[in-house]
């Protein structure tokens, strides 16, 4: 078996992730097809892992967002390429090498976010589902020009409403401030912390334990309500730009939330 000579290989990365990685189809196969130990084999390796890490930093930006750090989410797709090179099968590969290498990235990435940063523990399932309401909030944010509505994101995603209001939930406590942290709001209170200017009780905390009750209580209200709700109590929003957001006044937020808040209430206390 021939030795892989990389005498004529650049020694940096020279690839910008717009040029394709088709050229480096032979160089996966040759590593593929040679035993561990070769001379030169952890040299075309090293060349290998080096020429797709634009690739890895490319992907690794569609899941960035605040309190997201991109370099360990880099870090973790660097993980599954590496071990998507070193799996490499030419026999099995399908789609190019970005169709063999991408899932294995990606895959590393989710697993990442799943597991190492949320600021509260959640359930698996419902942190697999954040990611994608979030993803495809995203997506529906950039193609409608404003944030997109609870149930048109359950209508793409494919779910229950309730669902989708239990990720964008998981989603906030992913990007959970910590409460000594310093927050400013529009000048005021600059230099504070977050848990110095929470002097008042929530009033959707005592709605919030009711869990799949609460789900089935939202289904029933109005869209304009439950979307609402979701702005204020998930979306971190102010009611005046929630007015905004709807259309309508800020007196007319302030008792829409009352109004709904104590239907809520009433419809969980009858359960």
């Amino acid at each position: 078996m021939q030795s892989p000579t990389l005498s004529t290989r650049p020694t940096t990365t020279t690839r910008d992730g717009r040029r394709g990685y088709d050229d480096l189809i032979p160089d996966l196969d040759q590593l593929a097809g040679t035993e561990p130990g070769t001379p030169g084999r952890d040299a075309l390796r090293e060349y290998v892992i080096r020429e797709f890490r634009p690739l890895v930093r490319n992907l690794s930006r569609r899941f960035a967002a605040p309190g997201r750090g991109v370099e360990d989410i880099e870090q973790a797709g660097m993980l599954g390429l590496v071990k998507a090179v070193d799996r490499y099968d030419p026999s099995s590969a399908t789609g190019g090498p970005l169709g063999y290498l991408v899932p294995s990235i990606r895959g590393e990435m989710k697993r990442h976010l799943r597991d190492y940063s949320w600021a509260v523990r959640v359930p698996r399932d419902l942190k697999e589902l954040a990611v994608t309401v979030g993803r495809v909030a995203d997506e529906l944010g950039q193609r409608l020009g404003r944030p997109p509505r609870p149930s048109e994101i359950a209508t793409e995603v494919g779910v229950p409403i309730g669902e989708v209001v239990d990720a964008l939930g998981a989603l906030e406590s992913h990007h959970a401030k910590s409460l000594d942290a310093p927050v400013g709001d529009d000048g005021s209170g600059e230099g504070l912390s977050l848990a110095e200017r929470m002097g008042s009780e929530d009033p959707a905390l005592d709605l919030a334990a009711h869990g799949p009750g609460m789900r089935a209580a939202l289904n029933e209200l109005p869209e304009r309500e439950r979307r609402m709700l979701v702005l204020r109590f998930y979306g971190d929003r102010t009611q005046s730009q929630i007015a905004t957001e709807l259309g309508i006044s800020q007196m007319h937020v302030s008792r829409l939330l009352s109004r709904t808040l104590a239907r809520l209430r009433e419809r969980l206390a009858d359960d």
